[in-house]
């Protein structure tokens, strides 16, 4: 008996060790997913799907588009950041995009809200940006 429940504990260790903790940490959800995602958890007809999916896709392209020049910019320079010697001309260079793509996303998500009230309510329309914001590992069900 003794010997069984070492032999447990120590394939339990083994099983702990094999498993790394952050699995599923890279993946990232596609569009369609997220699109998918949403329209599930609002819980709406299937006339009203039908009108908010084209919606939420054309939002999710329209909202990458307005960070694309700050993801860009921070894939050049992601060596630098990553050891923590980025020069202040390349630091200052990644605060202005990121300043820019943030208020091209606003503009992007205050423009989408007034589309997605012609087809929802006001109380799923803001369920419905939550819902675009969760995290990747909850789209994905993870």
């Amino acid at each position: 008996m003794k010997n069984l429940i070492k032999f447990l504990q120590i394939s339990l260790l083994l099983l702990a060790v094999t498993i790394p903790a952050n699995a599923y940490a890279g993946d990232k959800a596609t569009n369609a997913q997220r699109v998918k995602y949403v329209v599930k958890n609002l819980k709406l007809g299937k006339d009203v799907q039908a009108k908010i999916q084209p919606l939420l896709t054309s939002y999710l392209r329209d909202k990458d588009a307005a960070e694309a020049a700050y993801e860009s910019l921070k894939d050049k320079y992601k060596s630098a950041i990553k050891s923590n010697k980025l020069s202040e001309q390349q630091a200052q260079q990644l605060l202005n995009a990121k300043w820019t793509a943030a208020e091209k996303e606003l503009a992007v998500k205050r423009a989408y809200e007034k589309k997605f009230r012609t087809v929802l309510s006001a109380a799923k329309t803001y369920q419905c940006f939550d819902l675009l914001n969760d995290k990747n590992s909850k789209v994905l069900g993870y």
